[in-house]
C-alpha cells in the first residue's frame, strides 16, 4: 500500500505474490526496478475500495495506518473500507479529529493485515525508539508469512554489508578529523522546517556516515526522527552539508531555490559551498536501502569535505535535463545525488541564482 512496504517485498523477491501496490513517494529503488514494473499500480494514491477488493487479496501490508483507515468523506484520500465491511471499531480521537481503523475487521474478512510498527494505530504500541532491529524484524515477519528465509538471510546481510563499507570509509579518516555537521532537511518551512532529529532512521543514516546531526540532541525524550526547528537555530549552527529529502510532494530542487532565494539561509556555510546531497524519502526511512544511503552519504561526505572523487562501483554520472538546461549529477546506488551542476527550478536556474559557483567539484573516478 506504501512505498516502504512494496520495497521490502521486491527485495525479498516477491513480485509474483503481489496482486497490486499503490503510489510512491519517490522514484522506486533501481535494484527492484524490474520486478517493480511486474507489478499492477492501483492508483497514484490510495486506490478506491472496489479496485482494492477487485483485486481480492489475501493480504494487505501498510507502512503507515492511514491505509486501513476508513474513508469518511471522498475528500479524505482514504480508502472506503465502511462500504464492505459496514463499521469499524477501533476509533482513536485526537483535538484535531476522530479516526476509524479497520484492521481487525478486515482480518475477520479473510485479509490479513500487517502495519509497520512505528505507525501503529495506538501509540502505546509503537516502539520506544525505532532502531534497525524494528526493520530486521519486519523483515523476518514478511519472510515467515511468505517462507522466503533465505531471500530475507541475503536481504539483511545486504544492508549490514553496506553498513560496514560505511563504517571503513568513516575509520578510514582516522579518529582526529573533525565530523562533518549535517542539517537534515527534510521538509520546507518559511518559519519552522521539518529536520532530522535525535533519533530513529535519520540519525542512524548519519552516525554510520561518520557525520554529526546538527539536531542530535533535539527529540531525545520523545525519541523523535523529525521535528520542526526554527531557522534562528539552524543559522546560528551553520551546518557543513545540508541533505535535502525528496519526494514529489516536496521537491529537493524546490528547497534549493527557498535556501538561495532567503537572505539569511543563502548565508549557511553549506549554501555558498553548494554541498547539498539529495536523497529519496523512501530511503530516509527504516526500509531496505538504509545501509546503502548510509554508504552513499559516508562517500558523499568525504568526498565534498575533501575534494575527494566518488566511486563509479556506488556512482554513476547522469545527466538531467530541466527547462532545456542540461546537468550533470552523480547519482549513488541507494538513490543519492551529489551536484555538480546545480538544476533549474521553475524556469530559474539556480547555478546562477544561488551563492557560490562550482564549488562542490564533484567527479567520479573510473578504475
Amino acid at each position: 500500500m506504501n512505498q516502504g512496504t512494496t520495497e521490502v517485498m521486491l527485495a525479498l523477491s516477491l513480485a509474483d505474490s503481489m496482486v497490486g501496490t499503490a503510489y510512491l513517494d519517490d522514484e522506486i529503488w533501481h535494484e527492484i526496478e524490474e520486478d517493480y514494473k511486474k507489478v499492477p499500480v492501483l492508483s497514484d494514491s490510495y486506490p478506491d475500495i472496489d479496485t482494492l477488493m477487485g483485486t481480492e487479496p489475501d493480504f494487505i501490508y501498510g507502512s503507515y495506518r492511514s491505509a486501513f483507515q476508513a474513508s469518511i468523506d471522498e475528500e479524505d484520500g482514504r480508502i472506503g473500507y465502511l462500504d464492505i465491511l459496514g463499521s469499524c471499531n477501533m476509533t482513536i480521537s485526537t483535538p484535531e479529529k476522530n479516526s476509524t481503523y479497520c484492521r481487525a475487521e478486515l482480518n475477520d474478512a479473510n485479509m490479513q493485515t500487517y502495519l509497520q510498527a512505528p505507525y501503529c494505530e495506538y501509540a502505546i504500541h509503537r516502539p520506544d525508539e525505532v532502531t534497525l532491529a524494528n526493520l530486521y524484524e519486519e523483515i523476518w515477519d514478511i519472510a515467515l508469512i511468505f517462507d522466503v528465509f533465505e531471500n530475507a538471510q541475503g536481504l539483511v546481510s545486504n544492508i549490514e554489508n553496506h553498513f560496514q563499507q560505511a563504517t571503513q570509509i568513516v575509520e578510514a579518516q582516522g579518529s582526529s578529523a573533525e565530523p562533518i555537521s549535517v542539517l537534515w532537511l527534510d521538509g520546507w518551512s518559511d518559519e519552522t522546517p521539518f529536520i532530522g532529529a535525535c533519533c530513529g532512521s535519520v540519525n542512524t543514516i548519519i552516525e554510520y556516515s561518520g557525520a554529526k546531526n546538527i539536531f542530535a540532541d533535539k527529540g531525545i525524550e520523545e525519541k523523535k526522527s523529525w521535528m520542526d526547528a526554527p531557522w534562528s537555530e539552524i543559522v546560528e549552527k551553520d551546518p557543513d552539508v545540508i541533505v535535502l529529502v525528496d519526494a514529489y510532494w516536496d521537491l529537493a530542487d524546490e528547497k534549493i531555490y527557498n535556501l538561495c532565494k532567503n537572505e539569511k539561509t543563502r548565508a549557511l556555510r553549506a549554501v555558498q559551498t553548494r554541498r547539498f546531497i539529495t536523497v529519496p524519502f523512501s530511503a530516509s526511512t527504516m526500509g531496505v536501502r538504509i545501509g546503502s544511503l548510509a554508504y552513499n552519504l559516508a562517500e558523499a561526505i568525504v568526498a565534498l569535505a575533501n575534494g575527494e572523487a566518488l566511486s563509479s562501483v556506488d556512482f554513476t554520472e547522469t545527466i538531467i535535463t530541466n527547462d532545456g538546461n542540461a546537468g550533470k549529477q552523480a547519482l549513488g546506488s541507494s538513490g543519492a545525488r551529489v551536484y555538480t551542476r546545480l538544476p533549474v527550478w521553475n524556469g530559474t536556474d539556480l547555478e546562477e541564482f544561488c551563492p557560490g559557483g562550482m564549488s562542490s567539484n564533484i567527479y567520479i573516478k573510473y578504475s
